[in-house]
C-alpha cells in the first residue's frame, strides 16, 4: 500500500471523549484510498480480519500515536461505512 495518506496524530496521548471518532477521521482518508484499490482488504477488514495492506495501516496509524486496537476498530467501522454507502449507489 502507498503511504500517500497522512494520518493525523490524537489531540492528545491519553484517553480523551471522541478519541475513537478522532481516529475515524485520521484515518478515513487512507481507508477510501486503500478501497479504490483493494477490495478484498475491505471485504475482510468488514469481518475483524487484516490482510497485509490493513495491519501496515493499523501500524502506520500507532505511530502516529493511536493504539493498534484504536485504529483496527475504526479501520472496521470504516470499512462497513464504505460497504453500506456502496450499496446506496444501488438502491
Amino acid at each position: 500500500m502507498e503511504e500517500s495518506q497522512a494520518i493525523s496524530r490524537p489531540q492528545r496521548a491519553s484517553d480523551y471523549p471522541g478519541r475513537q471518532m478522532d481516529c475515524i477521521a485520521a484515518l478515513r482518508p487512507a481507508v477510501s484510498e486503500l478501497a479504490a484499490t483493494s477490495q478484498e482488504s475491505i471485504v475482510a477488514a468488514m469481518g475483524g480480519e487484516l490482510t497485509d495492506d490493513l495491519l501496515a495501516l493499523a501500524r502506520r496509524a500507532e505511530a502516529a500515536g493511536w493504539t493498534f486496537e484504536e485504529a483496527s476498530a475504526a479501520i472496521e467501522e470504516l470499512a462497513r461505512e464504505y460497504e453500506g454507502a456502496k450499496g446506496t449507489i444501488f438502491d
